[in-house]
């Protein structure tokens, strides 16, 4: 066994401390600066293991607390683990455990030890300690500095008491101290028993004369027990006898009144039935008021719609025969369009190829005119410039100018051409462009009538369906008024039922069950809800018939609330009285009520009542202990024999209970105000409620539902209409295109004829320019003469007479054609102007169609609304015709309601009389029935029926009474005698026997326990001896050991006293001789060096840790003193028991590093101080720095 680990927390100058690697099992040496924590360490170690801190006082406790920089600890912890692989710990349950922890952990006001996370007491550790070896009469594991000092300057008697400590002789020496005050306690007791011995023999002197009286006196006592017992059996019997007539009366009394109850009862369940008729009634009347007014307000809105419909359906008729009249004229003047224009292309079909035939003609004519006329004009020149120039130089000269001009003239035509030939393309593309379009629009036109036709489809299926839905919503509202009513009815039932069942229990168990409730809801812990079960009524079901019985029988206990266990009520109550809740509430713990019914016997006329309740098993205890001693009974007199049976409490049907000991309640008990009919009630009206306004949502949800149906539905017929709307506009928007795209294509054949006449005319222009260039080359390769030769004069004059002839012809031709061209144009403006009008007359009549549209819309309306009145007119007359019923009923009820009235109170009368009746009988049955058990009572006072009771069985009453005079008379003769002589006489006999007894077992325990005390003196003596030898032989070999020369020697003697003294010990002193050799004697230690001395002092420690071995030593600086011849003895002792115990020490000197398995170094900053593993050569260093300082130090006093 041997320390494993240190954990110190906030101790002194420790902060956190721990050493994860562990310490060796041999020898650790511990090495650090002055003030650096060296010392704190070993008190760490003392604080959990040593008696030192064993008593701490306020400011003590301070003194341990670590103060540094940061926040204060509020407690100090020092944790010691063990390696137990040898168990030489054994804890108390765990004998195996292979690590042991002990922990203590002081605060301001804590101070608590805990073994392997066990709560210890100090004791109970300590004892612990004793048991692995720690002896407490051997304080030497655990060597502090100055304790070598201390042994070395103590006394020669002080000295031996340290060995009667180790030889244990403190354990002797307080068993002997107990057994001395043993020894005393039983002298004193021995006393006392002579004492009480001579006391008792006086007293049975006493007792002896007084016995003879008491007999005489028991004589005259039995005679007169006699005559009571005779005087209350007949008491008895008189009482048994007048019990049992009026039990037969208040039978009759009860039969009568039950009849008279059911009577009761049926009338008032009668009137209430009526009442809440007549209720119902008046309640549907107002109904059907509030729903005659709302249908005729309906009614008066939805004329006024209708009048305002009629309106716009009477404008809409006289639109739609203004558009019919002018749909037919148009379809009409369409027909003659159509005519018109078959005629018209007709003529212009018959026309057009004469007119091309005749105009091809007139135009080649005209060509060879225009040719004839050019080459007149050609020799014209040709004559005039055979006159204009003078040579062939001039001419030429002239000529290639004019052939300059004319190909100019031909370059500019050619230009003009090619720009007519791109506008011509381009003209032609926007051609083709606007037909496509025009082609487009007119499918998209197309297009429209499906579109609108679908529309009205659509449009006639919303509106259908609206007014479907419509219908529905009214029923729907209609059926949702009268599930209110038939809701609210029934409310009002559940409130009254409420109601009653509140006044039934007690206020403040209804108020502390409100505080239960609110409690669960604040806590909103789900653990706790569920183990709250709810209120007994809660949790039973009653058998129908059985509700009386169990009402009388559990009381206001049906309101206890059942929960899971006692710790779960206490916490509740608690929090009521915390959260300062009002009222009362009780509660049964399903762990502390575990009761089991009581066995009772079934027949047609008996039962267990716990049989008539179904419940949970897990209530079973509870249930148990409020009906389970309890049985249900037809009438008393069954009820009588079972009790008495069975012993068992007894309730009947009705309501009368009869205790297990006789005593009877009971009388008549409304049953209308049972708490459990009530309460089943309730549950039953809950129910119905809950279903209620199931059905009650359902209908809102289906109202709700066709109200957003019909929401949809119009915002579908607006989005139709919207979409017509937008349809028609799309349509005369395309309409309008097609128009502008038909214009757009007639100015554009316009433009293209026109630009390919004009390009014509630059081709024309071209060729005449070119033919021009031609001539006057043909004209400047010819020779030039001044002359016109008679020939070219007659061919000029030729191609003029011809020219004007053919001039004449070819202008009669163009005024023909010409003619025939202007026919042919106003045939076909015509043909355009009719399609263009039929088009318009088609336009049109898809208009006058499309708002045929707008009409259906306002026809539909106008129906719509007709039939909502009409719907609506008939509800109201059928409202009419309920409101003529309800009330006829509502009469007729009234009229009943007032006979049951008249009768009710009669019977009332009645009823109160038998009531009075029975509450009389009653009284006198409790009576009787007292004193009956009065009777009773006494007789079972008087206990065994006394000898000689027969003689006074014949005596009347009044003999009796004159008898028990007599009697009473005699026994005042005996006022002063002793009652209690005879027994007293027999107890003191006995308490003088164990007297007698116990005297003895106190003279052999005072010879025991003399005999102990001289047996733990001897052992004591022994003790000492023994001790004595073995540590002067230890001290001599460990001497030897550390002295290390031959011839030196070490004595320890005890030294008896000078004279013999009363004192018990045979020695009182131990002195101490050595020698170090080198021919000096051994002497007294006082003539040593501090460094022997210390060096004989270690001898001794040793020696005592040998005679008395520890698992492990702690030494804080014990070479401190020791000559450097010594030091190195000293560290090969410790490293040779090392092999065999533990050794944690705190050096200055190299001699004992050099020895260490583990080296630690403290180290303090911060006013913490730390310990970690070091090498031996950083703990040589360390030694040499600590050192250093310390000569620093002693110099500075001395500058």
């Amino acid at each position: 066994m041997f320390i494993k680990n240190i954990i110190i927390s906030n101790f002194r100058s420790y902060r956190e401390q721990s050493f994860p690697e562990g310490f060796s099992n041999k020898t650790n040496v511990i090495v650090g600066k002055n003030g650096s924590g060296k010392s704190n360490f070993f008190s760490a170690v003392q604080f959990v293991l040593n008696e030192k801190f064993s008593n701490l006082g306020p400011t003590e406790r301070k003194e341990l607390f670590h103060v540094g920089s940061g926040r204060p600890s509020l407690s100090i912890f020092v944790e010691i683990v063990f390696d137990n692989s040898d168990g030489r710990l054994v804890i108390p349950g765990k004998s195996d455990e292979s690590e042991v922890r002990i922990r203590r952990t002081v605060g301001l006001k804590q101070d608590e030890f805990r073994v392997n996370d066990r709560k210890f007491t100090a004791e109970e550790v300590h004892q612990l300690l004793e048991s692995a070896g720690f002896s407490s009469s051997n304080p030497y594991y655990i060597v502090e500095q100055g304790k070598i000092v201390n042994l070395v300057n103590m006394t020669e008697e002080e000295r031996y008491y340290i060995i009667k400590d180790v030889a244990g002789t403190q354990v002797y020496e307080a068993r002997k101290k107990e057994s001395e005050r043993i020894l005393t306690d039983t002298d004193a007791k021995l006393g006392q028993a002579d004492d009480s011995m001579k006391q008792l023999e006086k007293r049975l002197q006493e007792l002896e004369s007084e016995t003879k009286e008491l007999k005489e006196y028991q004589d005259v006592d039995r005679e007169k027990r006699c005559i009571e017992y005779s005087i209350f059996n007949t008491e008895l019997k008189h009482t048994t006898d007048s019990l049992q007539r009026l039990e037969q009366e208040h039978d009759k009394y009860v039969s009568t009144l039950k009849e008279n109850q059911e009577s009761a009862v049926s009338t008032e369940n009668k009137v209430a039935d009526l009442t809440r008729k007549i209720e119902e009634n008046n309640a549907t009347l107002l109904r059907l008021e509030a729903e005659k007014k709302s249908i005729e307000a309906d009614i008066a809105a939805l004329n006024g719609k209708q009048a305002i419909a009629e309106l716009n359906v009477n404008e809409a008729s006289a639109q739609a025969t203004r558009g019919e009249k002018e749909r037919t004229a148009l379809l009409k003047e369409k027909e003659q369009i159509e005519s018109a224009l078959k005629r018209a292309t007709q003529d212009v079909t018959m026309k057009r190829s004469t007119f091309e035939q005749k105009s091809e003609k007139a135009k080649l004519f005209l060509q060879r005119v225009e040719e004839s006329q050019k080459r007149l004009e050609r020799m014209q020149e040709k004559r005039n410039r055979t006159k204009l120039f003078k040579s062939k130089g001039e001419r030429d000269a002239w000529i290639q100018d004019a052939i300059k001009k004319n190909e100019a003239v031909s370059a500019r035509a050619k230009a003009e051409i090619e720009r007519l030939a791109a506008d011509i393309s381009r003209t032609d593309t926007d051609l083709k462009s606007a037909v496509s379009q025009k082609k487009d629009a007119s499918k998209q036109v197309d297009t429209f009538d499906p579109a609108m036709s679908t529309y009205e489809k659509r449009l006639n299926a919303a509106y259908s369906k609206r007014d479907k839905l419509n219908q529905e919503r009214r029923k729907q509202w209609q059926s949702v008024h009268e599930q209110e009513a038939a809701f609210q009815r029934i409310d009002e039932n559940a409130k009254d039922v409420k109601r009653r069942l509140d006044r039934s229990v007690r206020y403040d168990v209804r108020q502390g069950l409100q505080s239960l409730k609110e409690i669960l809801a604040e806590i909103n812990d789900k653990k706790v809800s569920a183990s709250v079960y709810g209120s007994l009524i809660d949790l039973i079901t009653v058998e129908e018939g059985y509700e009386t019985a169990v009402d009388i029988t559990a009381g206001n206990t049906l309101f206890n609330v059942l929960v899971d266990n006692f710790e779960t009520s206490a916490m509740l109550l608690q929090q009521m009285n915390k959260r300062r809740k009002p009222g009362r509430i009780s509660f049964f713990p399903l762990d502390t009520c575990n009761a089991t019914p009581r066995p009772i016997p079934t027949t047609a006329d008996s039962s267990a009542l716990i049989s008539k309740i179904k419940f949970d098993k897990r209530f079973q205890g509870v249930v148990a202990e409020v009906f389970g001693r309890t049985a249900v009974v037809t009438s008393l007199d069954v009820g009588t024999r079972l009790s008495k049976e069975a012993q068992c409490d007894v309730v009947t049907i009705d309501g009368d209970q009869l205790g297990r000991r006789g005593g009877i309640t009971g009388g008549y008990i409304d049953k209308r105000n049972s708490k459990v009919i009530l309460h089943k009630k309730e549950k039953l009206a809950s129910a119905e409620l809950m279903r209620e306004k199931k059905k009650l949502d359902e209908l809102c949800q289906s109202v709700a539902s066709t109200e957003q149906e019909i929401l949809e539905i119009l915002n579908e017929i607006e989005l139709i209409r919207n979409n017509n709307v937008s349809t028609e506009k799309q349509a005369d928007l395309a309409l309008r295109e097609a128009r502008l795209l038909d214009d757009r294509i007639s100015r554009l054949k316009a433009q293209k004829d026109q630009l390919v006449l004009t390009q014509r005319a630059q081709e024309k222009t071209v060729a005449d320019a070119q033919e021009s260039v031609k001539q006057l080359e043909d004209e400047r390769k010819e020779d030039y003469t001044t002359s016109w030769t008679e020939k070219e004069e007659n061919a000029l004059e030729q191609l003029s007479s011809t020219l004007v002839s053919w001039k004449l012809e070819s202008s009669a031709m163009q005024a023909e054609v010409l003619q025939m061209g202007t026919e042919m144009q106003l045939l076909e403006d015509t043909i355009q102007h009719l399609n263009r009008r039929k088009q318009l007359v088609d336009d049109r009549v898809k208009e006058l169609a499309w708002s045929k549209q707008t009409n259906r819309d306002v026809d539909r309306e106008h129906t719509a609304i007709k039939h909502d009145v009409e719907a609506l007119s008939m509800r109201l007359d059928s409202v009419h015709q309920l409101i003529e019923k309800v009330s006829k009923e509502k009469l007729s009820d009234e009229s009943k309601l007032e006979g049951f009235n008249s009768k009710h109170l009669q019977t009332a009368v009645k009823l109160q009389e038998r009531k009075d009746t029975v509450d009389r009988t009653e009284i006198q049955r409790t009576l009787l029935i007292q004193r009956q058990e009065d009777a009773l009572q006494k007789l079972k006072k008087l206990g065994v029926v006394p000898k000689g009771v027969e003689k006074f069985t014949n005596f009347s009453i009044g003999k009796l009474m004159y008898s028990l005079k007599e009697t009473n008379e005699k026994i005042k003769k005996f006022s002063h005698v002793n009652r209690k002589a005879l027994d007293q006489h027999t107890a003191l006999l006995g308490t003088k026997s164990e007297l007698s007894s116990r005297r003895e077992s106190l003279a052999k325990e005072r010879v025991s326990i003399c005999e102990l005390m001289d047996h733990l003196e001897r052992q004591k003596h022994e003790a000492i001896e023994r001790t004595y030898k073995q540590i002067q032989f230890q001290f001599e070999e460990v001497f030897k050991e550390l002295v290390a020369t031959d011839d030196c020697v070490a004595e320890l003697q005890l030294v008896k006293p000078e004279r013999s003294t009363q004192s018990e010990d045979p020695y009182i002193a131990a002195r101490i001789r050595v020698s170090f050799g080198q021919g000096v004697p051994a002497g007294d230690i006082g003539h040593l060096s501090g460094g022997q001395k210390s060096l004989v002092a270690l001898a001794l420690i040793f020696a005592i840790q040998r005679c008395d071995p520890a698992p492990f030593y702690l030494f804080d600086e014990i070479d401190a003193a020791l000559d450097a011849e010594y030091r190195t003895s000293v560290a090969k002792m410790i490293r040779k028991q090392s092999e065999n115990c533990q050794f944690i020490i705190a050096s200055f000197k190299t001699e004992i590093l050099s020895i260490a398995d583990l080296v630690l170094g403290i180290f303090f900053h911060n006013k913490v101080s730390r310990v970690q593993a070091i090498s031996q050569e950083e703990g040589v260093k360390l030694l040499k720095q600590a050192a250093e300082e310390n000569r620093k130090r002693s110099r500075e006093p001395e500058q």
